[in-house]
């Protein structure tokens, strides 16, 4: 649950929904230094080779981390939403590996990588969340992987507007979920692989198969299962534990 009037409540809901944290805990977090700006839509967060000093935390919005090869093509390699870390903590700092880019206006804080890294070895429980955050995002890239690797245009696309369901309802999807779709066809294609009239045809079979409803950008989930079912999304990365579905699954 977000704190009302703090900045970085979105941190404190994220590594609570991890581990649990005493109130010491969440208002040391909430001391933490930072500071905070606000990012248009295309404007970078953070560029390849910066050398950041700082951990940002993705406070609304949604951005995108991408590479770009030498020929100039563009690989999206994840989304991130609210209380998303977007780079690791780690001393000494090192260069960014990657570009994150705003797909939406974003607020972002910055708070001093030393700070956070006092912090966690001040308060055992906060390094514990920070570390099974870490965990998570691992896991959450293995999943990107395999949905380039082993699923058809149908199931990269499911399992892509499940994480954005996740991402918009932390307690998980039901029917008739809705979600604001932050990326165009263009950015659908470089997130899946595929070509924009690719992504477009898919789009248009997903509606007609009644996965999705669509209303320009705005997506409506008549079936949650059944999406899940055909992206093949485990939400435990993204939720911290199991969901009654996967355990069904993994039964049958």
């Amino acid at each position: 649950m977000r704190i009302v009037g703090h900045s970085l409540s979105p941190l404190v809901a994220r590594l609570g929904g991890r581990i649990a944290l005493s109130k010491e805990d969440k208002a040391a977090l909430l001391a933490l230094p930072h500071s905070v700006r606000t990012v248009q839509p295309g404007d970078y967060v953070i560029r390849e080779g910066d050398i950041a000093h700082s951990c940002h935390v993705l406070l609304s919005g949604f951005t995108h981390r991408h590479r770009m090869s030498a020929y100039g093509t563009r690989h999206i390699l994840g989304i991130h939403g609210e209380g998303d870390l977007l780079n690791l903590p780690t001393l000494p700092p090192l260069p960014a590996e990657d570009f994150v880019q705003a797909l939406t206006v974003v607020q972002v804080a910055a708070v001093p990588i030393e700070d956070v890294l006092a912090l966690s070895r001040a308060r055992p429980a906060i390094g514990n969340a920070l570390w099974t955050e870490m965990s998570a995002e691992v896991s959450v890239f293995r999943a990107w992987i395999s949905n380039m690797g082993r699923r058809d245009a149908r199931g990269r696309i499911a399992h892509l507007f499940c994480e954005l369901v996740m991402r918009s309802y932390p307690a998980g999807g039901s029917d008739g979920c809705t979600v604001t779709l932050p990326l165009s066809q263009a950015e659908l294609a470089d997130a899946t692989g595929m070509t924009t009239v690719h992504v477009n045809r898919t789009l248009k079979i997903l509606e007609q198969e009644g996965f999705i409803r669509r209303q320009r950008r705005r997506i409506m989930i008549p079936d949650w299962r059944r999406l899940k079912e055909l992206g093949d999304f485990r939400a435990s990365a993204w939720t911290g534990r199991r969901d009654r579905d996967e355990d069904v699954a993994q039964a049958d």
